[in-house]
């Protein structure tokens, strides 16, 4: 046994598959552990749960007491034949049941709070859908971070590699009489800014990775990076801003939220207010009572009383210190509240809405002219290092070339990534978000499998 299982673990260490995440993956792991999303539930259920806290009290209502106890008892009487004071005193155990029945006839405020309760519950439903959406932009945005992270490490490596070639070169055109020493000190302090550099991107990319933990608990090695680094570059659909916001305005579910507890806030109103009308409960009440035998000479209590009764109770609230009045005011206040937030969310998604539009649209022309920029520095830095090898340029020209060509990299990066978060950040504001958008996202992810080997260890064939 002992020798099998240390065969699986050699096999472990020869074949390792570390192939890398997608962000469907991620997302996947997020939904069942971002702890934002899984609060987001949790509340929604326990708001479900209002309307059947509102409407139990317009349901029959049961309650059953008991009780025991040891008695004493003494009793005075005068007969009617003789002036004589007659006492009787004595002790005994006794026990009795109640049991009590009211059912609801007229009870406005509890009609008035399961209407309330409703509108909250609605209120709730749609925060959930909204934090399942803000999910799906929460785990795009920690996942692209993470690749901006990293492709800034690797052109911070290249210009790193880059800068030590020509620092090399520099001291070799040094020791044959070709250059100054100043060309060498340059070529270093480019170089030493370049380390500093990639210790940066390193610890960034440690960060983003970190970021991208809170949403999954996990940790992961690489993620699948984008397939030849380019995103296609494609405008809305419907392409009219004027759509997008109506959309918006229709079924964003943060505005649909605050229109359901502007609902509920004002049904609140009529809530408290109805602590001012009477109520109407039939009650019916049964109390059985047992006497046990008692001790003391010539007493007698009796053995069993049997009450039973049925009627109608009406409660009329005149005075409660002026508890309804002030209920009434702070609900109006938390009216005009709900009110402000509601024309706060409108007008948010409005705005957010036109300024996404345009940032998709102006993103579409900066990724196309970084995509332009990147070729002419590469091309930029290429003439200048071959000028430099003849002396018509200055080792301070190949280190600026080579610091535009890190720069629009980088920008390239950026505003790529920054464009698939403002297209999925244009749904979420349209109401339209979900996990379809996230999928055409991720195919345009390099998903291929990835391995990992031990020296010499025969190689599987490719997993699909």
């Amino acid at each position: 046994m002992r020798k099998y299982l240390a065969v699986l673990a050699l096999v472990g260490k020869l074949v390792m598959p570390a192939y890398a995440v997608d962000l469907m993956d991620i997302y996947e792991q997020a939904v069942e552990n971002d702890p934002d999303f899984k609060n987001a539930y949790d509340v929604f259920q326990s708001n479900k749960e209002n309307i059947a806290i509102a409407r139990s009290v317009l349901y029959p209502q049961l309650s059953v007491t008991g009780s025991t106890g040891r008695n004493f008892q003494h009793i005075e009487a005068r007969g009617q034949a003789s002036p004589l004071i007659v006492t009787t005193e004595g002790t005994f155990n006794s026990y009795q049941w109640t049991a009590q029945v009211t059912q609801a006839i007229l009870n406005v405020q509890a009609w008035m709070s399961v209407k309330q309760a409703k509108s909250g519950v609605k209120a709730a439903h749609a925060t959930f859908n909204d934090a399942a959406q803000q999910l799906i932009l929460r785990t795009s945005k920690a996942y692209f971070d993470v690749l901006l992270a990293s492709d800034t490490l690797r052109f911070a490596e290249a210009k790193k590699r880059a800068n030590k070639r020509q620092l090399d070169q520099a001291q070799q055109r040094f020791k044959v009489g070709l250059d100054a020493i100043t060309s060498v000190y340059e070529a270093k302090a480019a170089y030493d800014q370049s380390v500093a550099e990639v210790i940066q991107a390193k610890n960034n990319r440690t960060n983003q990775r970190e970021n991208l933990r809170k949403l999954t608990n996990h940790v992961y090695i690489q993620l699948s990076p984008l397939r030849n680094s380019r995103i296609p570059l494609i405008r809305p659909e419907p392409d009219n801003i004027d759509d997008w916001v109506e959309s918006g305005l229709r079924q964003n579910f943060l505005l649909l939220a605050a229109k359901f507890n502007f609902q509920a806030s004002r049904d609140n109103i009529r809530v408290q207010n109805a602590g001012h009308f009477p109520t109407v409960n039939i009650q019916s009440n049964t109390t059985d009572l047992h006497n046990l035998t008692g001790t003391g000479g010539g007493f007698f209590a009796p053995r069993r009383s049997l009450n039973s009764n049925l009627g109608v109770a009406v409660s009329i609230p005149v005075f409660q210190g002026g508890l309804v009045e002030a209920n009434v005011r702070q609900a109006k206040f938390d009216y005009k509240a709900a009110g402000e937030q509601l024309e706060k969310t409108h007008r948010d998604v409005i705005v957010n809405s036109r300024i996404a539009f345009n940032t998709i649209i102006d993103g579409i022309s900066k990724v196309k002219a970084d995509r332009e920029t990147v070729v002419s520095q590469r091309q930029s830095l290429e003439s200048t290092e071959a000028q430099f090898q003849v002396g018509t340029r200055t080792m301070v020209d190949v280190v600026n070339a080579q610091q535009r060509l890190f720069n629009a990299q980088r920008e390239l990066a950026t505003n790529q990534y920054g464009l698939i978060n403002a297209m999925l950040n244009l749904k979420y504001l349209a109401g339209s978000l979900n996990v379809n958008d996230l999928e055409l996202v991720n195919s345009w992810l390099d998903t291929k499998r990835i391995y990992a080997y031990a020296p010499g260890s025969p190689k599987p064939g490719k997993m699909k």
